[in-house]
């Protein structure tokens, strides 16, 4: 660094810091006086209110770190700007004078992309040509600076390594100072089409999602609010981490679901979803379901079955059938006055109104009906008065009724029809309801329940699975139980049916860890979000749960994006593990088949630690706990935070945490109802580590017995590996599985 340079850096700092403190002041006096000019109840004061709170806690959480780049740009025919960049705009309120840029303004796309030289950017007006004379990161500690760093690609820079050092906990704090080129075209890609990324162990595939939300909203302000975006997490962890990480990115209120979670809110109520890490295990450790006669092949065919888009098209068959025989088959009558016949009644439900659910389709058709009683008032009035004149004409008539028996008949038939006509003359739309109230009411469960014992088994060529599959899932419905795999039919059956209980509109859906959804249940968020504005992040090399999950990102993308209106990238470094762990993870996975391998991207380390894996043999388990526990010990006096013992399952991690018990360090079993992760020192099932990293991992017995040289051993060892960032020790007892040779 240059010293009068730094000194100069060090003056601007200072004076930004001054600006942000008047700023702040000038905020709050502003709240105070928008407090005393209205009303308590008034919509703009609250308004105006939240406005200035909000700006405030802006002002708050960047005061410490102000900004983290600068770009000097000049474009074609302007003047030179020096460009400070940070994590929120900040105007100057006298001269509304950009004090610092936010990182997601398009102006801002020069540090993330430009080179010194010419460069250009997409302004909402078009593109501004110019040159770039300076790129300058900076590395500020409570309104500090300590150094600043002159860059030009920034790449494996020295923001990027700093950053890198940090322990797992404090990763996030400072992402959109070292967000890299092929993280930033995916942030700004374009909303209008599935952005479908295969992304390597560590390659911030989650952190790109929040981002990219907070880049959206930020960028399209005017056609989007944030509940317009939903984010689709495997699990409560993933929740938990990023429920934590948005607010910081200045955005709030976006929609943070799992498929499960999902599914409540749709059909509103709660549904008792078995774990699906449960067949999981059973897969992983070939059990045989001896309660439905269902060998794994069998349970594993069930699965992919159910997740299909094949099945999909079964339940379609099933609501067309459905459709078809919905509308009471008889023509709509009032009082032997016929209104409209069944076959016009039953054309415009499955015809006219097709794009819409049933219940929507039922509402419409009650006011094309009603429409018609309207129209012809007075004649169906008068025809219905008239048949009440001549029916009482007819019973005074009779003599074989008493005086007081015709009074009493009388004004019975008059309140026959009192209702009726009262309707009819106050144009109540609740005339036409007696006919459709012969539909019977079914809610989705009782729908798929039919549709599993009355329908799938004849559709089915194999009836091996056709049989297991409906003793299987009728067991299930029978205590009122599902499995994941039947999230997804419900889920659209209910929506075709009844609709949605999601009240605000869906413009985009992010889906975390993407490569453990079927083609159903992608099939399911197209159809409630009416578009392909989705962004799907996975890693085939984790999909753990591919026997109902995505397995070739081709297949994929025909199937649910034919049309072409769908991008395909790749993410290959790794910003997470060191360059020996991320070797001994890609050497794992080239065990793979070559036909698993095709859609299989190798990461590409940029953290270089020696030392930073070990194998080690041991005699039997005692020894391995032992070790585990010096480990674990040394690994907390070199001030690692979070430290995880991967077991494969969660039989062999409640072994582990018994052992463990009562050690003057605390370990938590991490088991999947959990919903929260505080560091700390974890013990957890490598299927469940699955979107978490640690300082350091210790992977419990890496034995042929334990891990076999199969897809889902490998993919559990994978992922297991690509957890740790620092340090990793993999144990194991006897022979050593082949997957580590």
């Amino acid at each position: 660094m240059d010293e009068k340079e730094f000194l100069r850096e060090k003056q601007k700092l200072k004076e930004v810091c001054e600006k942000l403190e008047t700023e702040e002041k000038s905020f709050e006096n502003s709240l105070a006086k928008t407090s005393n000019n209205y009303d308590k109840e008034s919509y703009v004061r609250a308004h105006l209110e939240y406005l200035g709170h909000k700006k405030l806690l802006d002002l708050k959480k960047i005061k410490k770190k102000p900004y983290f780049a600068r770009v000097d740009f000049k474009a074609e025919n302007e003047e030179k700007e020096k460009l400070y960049i940070g994590k929120l705009s900040v105007l100057d309120s006298n001269s509304q004078e950009p004090i610092i840029i936010d990182w997601r303004a398009p102006i801002s796309n020069l540090y993330y992309d430009g080179r010194v030289g010419k460069s250009s950017y997409e302004s909402p007006s078009g593109k501004v040509e110019g040159e770039i004379s300076l790129k300058r990161q900076y590395f500020i500690e409570n309104q500090v600076l300590e150094k600043y760093s002159d860059i030009d690609l920034k790449a494996n820079d020295e923001l990027l390594q700093v950053a890198l050092e940090e322990k797992a906990d404090d990763r996030l704090k400072n992402i959109v100072a070292t967000i890299q080129g092929e993280q930033n075209s995916i942030i700004r890609a374009d909303i209008n089409k599935a952005l479908i990324v295969q992304g390597v162990a560590g390659s911030g595939k989650t952190t790109i999602a929040l981002h990219r939300i907070a880049y959206l909203i930020y960028n399209c302000d005017k056609e989007f609010d944030p509940e317009d975006f939903m984010i689709i997490a495997p699990n409560k962890f993933f929740l938990n981490y990023i429920s934590n990480v948005l607010p910081d990115l200045g955005v709030e209120n976006v929609k943070q679901y799992t498929f499960e979670d999902l599914a409540y809110e749709i059909i509103g109520k709660k549904l008792k979803i078995s774990d699906s890490n449960e067949k999981l295990v059973t897969i992983v450790n070939k059990e045989f379901d001896e309660i439905n006669n269902g060998d794994v092949e069998t349970i594993i065919n069930e699965s992919k079955l159910k997740s299909s888009i094949n099945f999909k098209k079964i339940v379609d068959r099933y609501l067309k059938q459905l459709e078809e025989n919905y509308i009471p088959k008889k023509d709509f009558v009032l009082d032997n006055v016929r209104v409209m016949r069944y076959e016009n009644i039953n054309k415009l439900f499955v015809e006219n109104y097709k794009d819409l659910d049933f219940q929507k389709r039922i509402n419409e058709v009650k006011k094309h009906i009603f429409s018609k009683i309207k129209n012809n008032k007075d004649t169906i009035i008068e025809t219905i008065t008239a048949k009440r004149s001549l029916r009482i004409k007819n019973m005074l008539k009779d003599k074989t009724l008493t005086e007081e028996e015709k009074k009493e008949k009388r004004v019975e038939i008059f309140e026959e029809t009192e209702d009726l006509l009262n309707k009819i003359y106050k144009d109540d739309l609740r005339v036409v309801d007696f006919y459709f109230n012969e539909i019977k009411k079914k809610d989705c469960l009782e729908y798929y329940k039919d549709f599993i014992e009355n329908y799938i088994y004849n559709k089915l060529e194999n009836k091996v699975i056709a049989n297991y599959l409906v003793k299987n899932t009728m067991k299930n419905l029978s205590k009122n139980e599902v499995t994941f795999e039947d999230l997804a039919p419900i889920i659209y059956i209910h929506y075709r049916i009844y609709g949605t209980k999601i009240k605000s509109r869906l413009r985009h859906i992010i889906v975390d860890e993407a490569q453990d959804y079927g083609e159903f249940q992608f099939s399911v968020l197209k159809t409630i979000l009416k578009s392909n504005s989705m962004t799907i992040l996975g890693d085939i090399a984790q999909g753990v749960h591919s026997y109902r999950g995505i397995e070739n990102w081709k297949k994929f993308i025909d199937i649910e994006f034919p049309e072409g209106d769908a991008i395909y990238t790749t993410l290959e470094k790794t910003y997470r593990t060191t360059r020996d762990i991320m070797y001994k993870a890609n050497e794992v996975i080239d065990k793979l088949p070559e036909f698993e391998k095709q859609f299989i991207v190798k990461g590409e380390p940029v953290i270089d630690k020696k030392d930073s894996i070990h194998i080690i043999e041991k005699n039997n388990e005692e020894e391995i706990i032992y070790s585990c526990i010096q480990k674990v010990k040394e690994y907390l006096k070199s001030g690692y935070k979070s430290i995880a013992i991967i077991g494969k399952d969660m039989n062999e991690c409640k072994r582990i945490n018994k052992k463990l018990k009562g050690l003057d360090f605390e370990v938590k079993l991490i088991q999947s109802k959990d919903s929260e992760y505080h560091a700390g020192i974890s013990i957890v099932p490598s299927y469940l580590a699955k979107g978490l990293e640690f300082d350091s991992v210790i992977i419990y017995n890496v034995n042929d017995e334990n891990y076999k040289n199969n897809i889902l051993d490998i993919k559990l060892l994978y992922v297991a590996i690509t957890r740790a960032m620092s340090k990793l020790d993999i144990f194991f007892t006897g022979k050593k599985s082949e997957v580590l040779n």
